[in-house]
């Protein structure tokens, strides 16, 4: 990526690359603020572990030293900086990083002998649906690939600038990132959740691209500057991470004038699809594969199901991630499913192509709800929650229960008056009973992610409070 990123500054010195709420780099700034910030760096100890946890504000400065300190030979661990610093050094202990970079001129190392990281360059955080940290190891060829894939999707150019709704420790907003340092494209970030700043950003720069979680688009289209102001120049508002309901790509549509594009992609290998071509045709759908990926999707016997059927999705890309990295520097496999013809990353993803080649995603075979045998997918009941329009946004899990083995329990943000008797009836008339929430929580703020996704771990936590 480095030498890209050197070809842009060689090419158009003073066009910008990175802009966050307060700084603005050019690509010969850019350069020149990640040799600085080498020359600052310790050399890479030739028998110490190379693994570098980067906990910082997640902005242009962020970008610098991730670039350094991939340029002095390190992979970077990339912890959000909406941990806090002692936990966040603990996740890094634990892993098996060689220290802690937060901005300051010193990496300080420890005595971790570290595990064996291979061609590894960056190491994802992903917390699956247990909650435990894991880390995904990404190749430099790994990031290329999505890179090139994502900015050859996109059309990505030097007139392109990209928004990144997300921060960029996240992987969707990383991947992003990679394509527009690929394309010579501006990249704006903003650090955290800021619907006044995204719409800033959004109107002062105008986006081709705006990338982000269903819950951070809705904010942004609900800000005043939007509404009255609308979002010239954008083309691609890409849409990923959680489900989103088609209350709320409408209310988008009103505002914007721009259907949504919904994406697919995971931690372990990046953005594997886009619905670019058919947002307005066929919305609900999470698109067809960029370049040089593999979507299969396998019946209950392995084997390739039919067009429209549910079943387990299956990823592959050249240099898929293979292993996770587990607390004690421990190395796991990835699951993958590999028949002889043919092979792929078993995501734990529902889903099924339609007669058309677009993918649909059902929901998550771990997160299916096990009640008495019977199994509830949570995204269909949340689905049915915000049909209802006293609800404004909708968790489902479910929690341990000593008859049925699990229940389905329901954390609610609903207007003002909103009762469980009426959400309850208003479930019963389109669900099974059996996916009808035995307990519920209404709130003001559903508990999120840094990234805008749902923290289903606490929210799991307090429903069985």
């Amino acid at each position: 990526m480095w030498e890209h990123v050197r070809r842009h500054a060689s090419r158009t010195p003073a066009a910008p690359a990175l802009i966050d709420p307060r700084t603005t780099l050019s690509w010969g700034e850019l350069v020149r603020a990640v040799e600085h910030r080498c020359a600052g760096l310790p050399e890479r100890p030739r028998r110490k572990p190379r693994l570098i946890a980067l906990h910082r504000r997640a902005d242009t400065a962020w970008v610098v030293d991730l670039l350094a300190l991939r340029v002095k030979g390190y992979a970077v661990l990339a912890i959000p900086e909406a941990m806090p610093a002692n936990p966040a050094t603990a996740l890094a202990d634990e892993l098996g990083a060689a220290g802690v970079l937060r901005g300051g001129p010193e990496v300080k190392f420890t005595e971790h002998e570290g595990a064996d990281l291979g061609d590894t360059a960056l190491v994802h955080l992903t917390s699956g649906t247990t909650g435990t940290a894991r880390g995904v190891l990404r190749s430099a060829a790994n990031l290329h690939d999505e890179a090139s894939a994502v900015a050859h999707s996109l059309e990505l150019d030097t007139a392109h600038a990209v928004l990144m709704g997300t921060p960029v420790t996240h992987s969707f907003a990383s991947g992003l990132l990679f394509a527009a340092l690929l394309a010579g494209a501006p990249s704006i970030l903003v650090p955290h959740y800021d619907p006044a700043a995204l719409a800033m950003l959004a109107l002062r720069h105008r986006p081709g691209t705006i990338a982000g979680t269903p819950y951070v688009l809705r904010a942004l289209a609900g800000t005043e500057a939007i509404r009255q102001a609308g979002l010239p120049g954008l083309r691609y508002p890409l849409c990923g991470g959680a489900p989103l309901h088609p209350s709320w790509a409408d209310l988008w549509l009103r505002t914007t004038g721009v259907h949504i594009c919904q994406e697919y992609g995971l931690s372990e290998g990046g953005i594997a699809t886009m619905n670019l071509r058919d947002a307005a045709a066929c919305p609900e759908s999470v698109g067809v594969p960029v370049p040089r990926v593999d979507i299969r999707v396998l019946d209950a016997d392995g084997r390739p199901a039919p067009a429209g059927t549910v079943g387990r999705i299956v990823v592959d890309r050249p240099a898929n991630p293979t292993t996770y990295l587990s607390p004690g520097g421990r190395h796991r496999p990835i699951p993958a499913v590999d028949d002889g013809t043919a092979g792929g990353l078993d995501t734990g993803d529902l889903g099924f192509v339609d007669p058309q080649g677009l993918l649909h995603l059902t929901g998550r075979a771990k997160l299916l709800v096990n009640v008495a045998g019977a199994k509830v997918s949570p995204v269909e009941v949340e689905q049915r929650l915000l049909d209802h329009p006293a609800v404004l946004d909708a968790v489902v899990v479910g929690v341990a229960d000593p008859d049925r083995g699990e229940s389905v329990a329901a954390m609610v943000e609903t207007t003002p008056g909103a009762t469980i008797r009426e959400l309850a009836g208003h479930l019963r008339e389109h669900l099974s009973s059996f996916a009808v929430p035995r307990r519920w929580a209404l709130t003001d703020t559903i508990p999120r992610t840094p990234a805008g996704k749902p923290d289903r771990a606490r929210i799991r936590h307090l429903l069985e409070g």
